[in-house]
């Protein structure tokens, strides 16, 4: 591990981690082996990772999410509380998953959390928006830019605002 990190005495890995410069790790966070955690990223309480996670910059992980493995996480994305992601899951650049439909600062009513769900294979391109309670199905493919405001079908690609399904990933790209 490099230096210049402010880590949790109760954060557990498993072996062949590395993590770079000024990361953030609180309390009960668990990670896997053979993972990355690039510069700059804050991992909030009860994460849970699985094995070869690569996590680059400037990403933040909240509170009581669980990846599963072999994911990649690119710089600037934000996944939500309580984010289920499943095995072999890519997400682009400044990807951002949201958790609540409703802003309770200042409100009489109480936060409720509706974290997405990301099932295996899915890949979300850079720029896109997950919003809260959507399941992303199997293997399914979200063109970058794209905001997500329902759940996708297994194996559909799609794209725009809102989303909608354009096509099905082509048999030799699923995994």
């Amino acid at each position: 591990m490099a230096g210049l990190n402010a880590i949790d005495i109760s954060f557990k890995y498993g072996k062949n981690l590395t993590i770079q410069n000024f990361n953030v790790v609180e309390k009960d966070v668990l990670v896997g082996d053979d993972c990355f955690i690039g510069n700059h990223n804050m991992i909030r309480p009860n994460v849970i990772m699985g094995d070869r996670v690569d996590i680059r910059a400037f990403v933040h992980i909240a509170e009581g999410a669980k990846l599963g493995n072999d994911i990649v996480i690119f710089q600037y994305s934000n996944i939500a509380k309580g984010t289920i992601i499943e095995d072999k899951v890519f997400v682009g650049a400044k990807v951002l998953m949201i958790n609540t439909k409703k802003i309770s600062k200042w409100r009489d009513y109480p936060f409720i959390y509706d974290a997405p769900y990301i099932e295996y294979g899915v890949r979300i391109g850079s720029g896109s928006l997950i919003c809260p309670g959507v399941r992303l199905g199997r293997n399914s493919m979200i063109q970058a830019g794209s905001l997500v405001t329902k759940d996708t079908e297994p194996y559909g690609i799609y794209r725009g605002h809102p989303a909608l399904k354009i096509g099905d990933v082509p048999e030799e790209e699923k995994i």
